[in-house]
């Protein structure tokens, strides 16, 4: 991510779909990509954080991660593909994966990729449903307000939802960082959907551990 922070100007629009619990997992050793980003700005800098977290278990963590930034909105929603009309829809977790549960899916294979074996318990809780332009329209002043970085890490269905992303003149988006290590043989389509959309890959993402690709708006 340093190429980003090279560049001047910005919307000072920050969207993160799949926040997890924020620097506050223990897990995770404190870390995340997104978080440790946007915290290194300097906060004049910053206009709205925008954070979509499904687990219910998380978002007090989130709350305390972000406690020190003023337009911070936590929505706990689940972001879904375009091609599901549902509600209300499942996410399936490993109790192996405790505390945050940071592997949850609506794709429960998913889950058993990552928390397989004969002892596994896999469980399950029900989140309200939103389509990823519904959602970036409706937070966006209707897709008027560019994203300065739109940050994706949903877990088992990135590449679908990226493939969903109106990237015209309906969804401005200035930076694109999106985990890629699980979309197998559709990345080449993501990547075409990208480029076709006057984006280009400019490095590795937000991620910290390197599982992001970076695109940016031409």
């Amino acid at each position: 991510m340093e190429n980003v922070y090279n560049y001047f100007g910005g919307s000072g629009i920050f969207i993160q779909i799949g926040a997890g619990a924020g620097d506050k997992d223990s897990r995770a050793n404190y870390r995340d990509g997104f978080t440790e980003f946007v915290k290194k700005l300097s906060k004049d800098r910053i206009k709205k954080i925008i954070l979509v977290e499904p687990n219910p278990v998380n978002i007090p963590f989130l709350r305390e991660c972000w406690k020190d930034y003023k337009e911070v909105f936590i929505y706990e929603l689940a972001i879904i593909p375009e091609n599901i009309n549902l509600k209300n829809i499942d996410f399936y977790y490993s109790l192996y994966d405790g505390p945050n549960y940071q592997v949850a899916s609506i794709v429960k294979q998913h889950v058993l990729n990552h928390y397989g074996g004969n002892n596994n318990i896999i469980e399950s809780f029900s989140v309200p449903t939103i389509h990823i332009n519904d959602f970036l329209n409706k937070h966006t002043d209707n897709g008027n307000d560019e994203i300065e970085l739109l940050s994706l890490d949903i877990e088992g269905i990135d590449s679908e939802i990226v493939l969903d992303l109106k990237l015209d003149n309906n969804i401005k988006v200035k930076y694109l960082s999106f985990e890629y290590i699980h979309m197998g043989d559709k990345l080449e389509n993501v990547k075409k959907h990208l480029e076709n959309n006057n984006f280009e890959y400019i490095g590795k993402g937000v991620d910290y551990n390197g599982f992001d690709y970076l695109y940016k708006q031409k």
